[in-house]
């Protein structure tokens, strides 16, 4: 059969929804829909109702969206799903496919589903380790996996609300664990004593070393014993709570990235805008430089889109 002329792209997240047409090709997007119904939100209201079922709830959403997605000139479309519709709170649920798994995607599970006579849905697994989870990360894994080493090891860094350091070996993917560094943040930030010291500020280069020095104490895993330091310095020593903004943030990263430090593999950072900018200067205060590779904005912006691509062409061979 080949590769269909376009796909669509869907990405349904704990919080949000985007759907994508894209040219099957170049991955140019063509047209794109967002909104804040996430798959926690539609779950709830899925559960708050009786008269549809669970299946049939979330494919009345699809196709209510895929309407306002301008598919001028399509006929029939393949809609490529991977996150969190795959999971228990979605449209349906698939087992996660147990680590290693290789760069090409082709040991995650995926099932064809058809919607209505226009629309074919591919739905993707997640991916497991005997600890650890994870839904959507893997198919950025896999699109990024085009520019990670294929003879060679290391981890690949996707930092976020629930951070993934996916380790690599030899052209598979071969372990993986979270850090939920920004979700905490956020909890510390917000409903904590801390929160009466911290003001959000956007990124300036004179919070650098204080920064710096809060990823210093999160690698040498006292962040436990600094946390409370934020309040006392804006006490006692008059620190600003925008510095103490940037010294939260680098103790929490510090902590995240500390590990990689008793490490030989090189890190590959996949992160844009300013948490690229810290998560890089995290790096750099106590690795090497030849030990960190940070992608291309362009590549890291596609990965999911080369990933799904990547699936859908197994899909239709």
């Amino acid at each position: 059969m080949g590769l269909p002329e376009k796909f669509i792209s869907c990405d349904w997240g704990t919080t949000n929804f985007r759907l994508r047409l894209v040219d099957s090709l170049s991955l140019k997007v063509l047209s794109e829909i967002r909104t804040d119904m996430g798959i926690k939100k539609c779950y709830q209201l899925f559960r708050a109702q009786s008269e549809r079922s669970q299946e049939s709830y979330f494919a009345d959403y699809l196709l209510a969206q895929l309407e306002r997605l301008d598919l001028s000139g399509t006929e029939n479309y393949d809609l490529v799903a991977s996150g969190m519709l795959s999971s228990s709170i979605g449209m349906q649920e698939l087992e996660y496919c147990k680590l290693p798994i290789a760069f090409s995607g082709e040991d995650l599970i995926s099932k064809g589903l058809s919607v209505n006579n226009k629309l074919d849905l591919l739905l993707i697994s997640g991916a497991r380790t005997d600890s650890d989870v994870m839904r959507g990360e893997e198919i950025q894994a896999i699109g990024l996996s085009d520019h990670l080493p294929k003879k060679e090891k290391g981890v690949l860094v996707l930092p976020g609300t629930h951070s993934k350091h996916i380790h690599f070996d030899s052209g598979r993917f071969i372990d993986f664990t979270t850090y939920m560094t920004g979700e905490l943040f956020e909890v510390l930030g917000k409903y904590t004593i801390l929160s009466a010291s911290l003001e959000e500020v956007g990124w300036n280069p004179t919070f650098k070393d204080i920064f710096v020095e809060g990823v210093k104490k999160g690698v040498a895993n006292q962040q436990m014993a600094s946390l409370f330091s934020i309040r006392a310095n804006s006490l006692i020593h008059k620190t600003s709570a925008k510095e103490n903004y940037y010294y939260l943030s680098g103790l929490l990263i510090g902590a995240e990235l500390g590990h990689l430090k008793e490490r030989s593999d090189t890190v590959y950072l996949a992160v844009t805008g300013k948490q690229n900018e810290l998560y890089q200067l995290a790096l750099k205060s106590f690795l090497p430089l030849e030990r960190i590779v940070c992608f291309d904005p362009q590549f890291i912006e596609t990965a999911l889109l080369v990933g799904q691509r990547k699936i859908l062409e197994q899909h239709v061979k």
